[in-house]
Formats: structure tokens, C-alpha cells, sequence
């Protein structure tokens, strides 16, 4: 389970924050040389975007695509010495607030510049829905990046707060930020069969131990820690 934010959600403002799993209080110092990942329990805290792209960028970034707002931003960069374009859709942002103009300008950008996109999106509920037209507009821009054959990843985050899902389309490798879940074998429910003797059982898993299947399949799961230096190892492999 992701930990929440103890009271205001500003990371450049509070000074302590407190797990909400183990109820642990961390200086925020402490916190940003551990990439915001609780190291009493190991649960990651949300990040902001700002957060984000200074994990994920070599340095601070060379262009802003668009201008900061509460959804998000949209920036141009390095990783790993290669560069992209990266558009990140900030925490407990529902899907009619994402900026999708702001991510198109980043994906003709991106053709213009030739470089690859990277979104990093949080999980949603999978009951998420956004303007039919305004998707299908999107999903024909992403293809242009594949026609041009500049790569598009997306990273998920929240990945313990809401099954792997979003509306917006996903790129041709998909990563979620995180451990990969442990499968959880169904406890037994003993119940009597409908044509057999009372002391003959069958063995049924309760109804609450089946999960929802996601509705995007992951390519691999990386630890925060480790995902500016995978996002740069796949760059190297595209960039070939």
C-alpha cells in the first residue's frame, strides 16, 4: 500500500511527514535522498511532478513545453544523456482535469525534435472516462510517434491505490513503478455440494479474493530508485 501525505500535500513545504502505514515521522531531507520512500517500511510516498523530473532528468530541464498548472507538466530533457520528451500527470488528478492539449504540443514536439515521449500517469479507477472525440484525436497524434519510429513509454504510478488502468492511450512499453503484486492463492471456503451428502465439500474461493483484472498489461515493474536508470537503459536500446 502507497503511503499518503500526512497533512499538506506541498513536498517544498512541509518539513515531517508521517507514513500512514507504519505511523512513522520522517524529515523531509531524509525523504528526497531516499526518493520519497518511507525507510522505516519501504512504502513510497506520491510524488509531485516537480518531484518526478528531478528523479528522472540528468539535470533540470532544458525546455518547459507548457507552463506549470495543478495537472501537470511538460518538459524536455535528458536521461541517462538521451533526450526526450516527458510529460507527467501530477497526483489525485482526475482524467477530465489532464491536460491533454499540453501533452499534444509534447508529441509534436517531440516529432519535430525527433525524440522519444515518456508519460507517467497515475493508476485511475477504471470506471474513468474522458471526451471520445478528444482520445481518438490522441491516440491518431501517438501514432505518429510509432510511424516515425520515435518510441513512446509510459511509466504508471499509484499502482497500490487503483488496479492498472487509465484512459489515456499507453505507449508501446508500458512500466509501472513499483514491486510486482504477489498473487494471492484463494483460502479455502468450504461449502456443501448441491448433489452430494452433507459431509461431502467443495472447495470454492470467497468472492472478495478475486481480484479485478487490470485492463493494461505491464511490461515490467521497477522501483522508484531504480527507474531513471531503466528509462535510460531502454532509450539505449531504442536509440540503436
Amino acid at each position: 500500500m502507497e503511503a499518503r501525505l500526512s497533512n499538506d500535500t506541498e513536498q517544498s513545504i512541509n518539513l515531517w511527514y508521517k507514513c500512514t502505514r507504519c505511523q512513522e515521522f520522517a524529515f523531509r531531507g531524509e525523504l528526497e535522498r531516499n526518493f520519497y520512500i518511507c525507510s522505516y517500511c519501504g512504502t513510497p510516498f506520491p510524488l509531485l511532478a516537480e518531484k518526478r523530473i528531478e528523479y528522472l532528468l540528468d539535470d533540470p530541464p532544458t525546455i518547459e513545453v507548457g507552463s506549470a498548472n495543478t495537472t501537470g507538466l511538460a518538459v524536455e530533457g535528458t536521461i541517462s544523456g538521451y533526450p526526450v520528451g516527458l510529460f507527467i500527470v501530477d497526483i489525485d488528478v482526475i482524467p477530465t482535469e489532464i491536460d491533454v492539449p499540453l501533452l499534444l504540443t509534447t508529441i509534436e514536439r517531440g516529432l519535430q525534435n525527433r525524440i522519444p515521449l515518456i508519460t507517467v500517469v497515475a493508476c485511475q479507477p477504471e470506471n474513468s472516462e474522458a471526451a471520445t472525440t478528444e482520445i481518438t484525436y490522441l491516440t491518431m497524434q501517438m501514432e505518429r510517434l510509432a510511424d516515425a519510429s520515435l518510441p513512446h513509454i509510459t511509466v504508471l504510478t499509484e499502482t497500490d491505490v487503483h488496479p492498472l488502468a487509465t484512459y489515456l492511450p499507453v505507449g508501446e512499453l508500458v512500466i509501472a513503478e513499483g514491486s510486482a503484486p504477489v498473487q494471492k492463492r484463494a483460502s479455502l471456503n468450504l461449502q456443501p455440494a448441491l448433489h452430494a451428502p452433507e459431509e461431502q465439500l467443495l472447495t470454492q474461493a470467497p468472492i472478495s479474493d478475486i481480484a479485478a483484472k487490470p485492463d493494461i498489461s505491464v511490461d515490467c515493474y521497477v522501483p522508484r530508485a531504480e527507474l531513471s536508470q531503466t528509462l535510460g537503459r531502454f532509450l539505449k536500446f531504442f536509440s540503436q
